[in-house]
């Protein structure tokens, strides 16, 4: 996707070519978490099995996933689009935040990848189309659905 890239700009103008409202500063692109985009993180077993849950709905295109492996962990974070239907029960984030998910609050940054090498933040899943993606609703839902089939001891707080 990047090969013919040199600089951030010229990165961000792919970005923006699918879509991704993306800024740059400190010489990295990123999506500033707000209420059209943002970021839903989680451990990547759980993302394993929330992507999957996404790519069988119908309505799920697209699921853009990129990480940066840890020493210890390695956390998927799923790029999303607006949120949809009312506010999220205070249970069901608690229940969440206990299993590793957590929501990128707005103002947030999150970091893309600049490059097609597999160090630093690569994609999981790289995305195609910025209207394709889904909601950030369907991600914390398949991940509310689908966190009992992890064991508490992959995930971290």
């Amino acid at each position: 996707m990047f090969e013919s890239c040199h600089t951030a700009s010229e990165v961000a103008y792919i970005y923006r070519r699918m879509g991704i409202p993306v800024s740059v500063a400190f010489d990295r692109v990123a999506v500033i978490a707000d209420r059209t985009s943002g970021a839903v993180a989680m451990p990547s077993q759980l993302g394993g099995l929330v992507h999957q849950a996404l790519l069988e709905d119908s309505r799920c295109e697209c699921v853009p996933i990129l990480t940066h492996a840890r020493s210890r962990r390695e956390e998927w974070v799923f790029l999303v689009g607006p949120a949809w239907g009312g506010k999220v029960a205070h249970r069901t984030l608690d229940s969440l935040r206990d299993h590793g998910v957590r929501l990128l609050d707005s103002g947030q940054r999150v970091w893309l990848p600049m490059s097609d090498h597999p160090t630093g933040w690569r994609w999981i899943s790289e995305p195609v189309e910025a209207q394709k993606i889904p909601s950030r609703s369907s991600v914390i839902a398949a991940a509310r659905d689908l966190v009992g089939r992890v064991e508490l001891s992959t995930a971290w707080t």
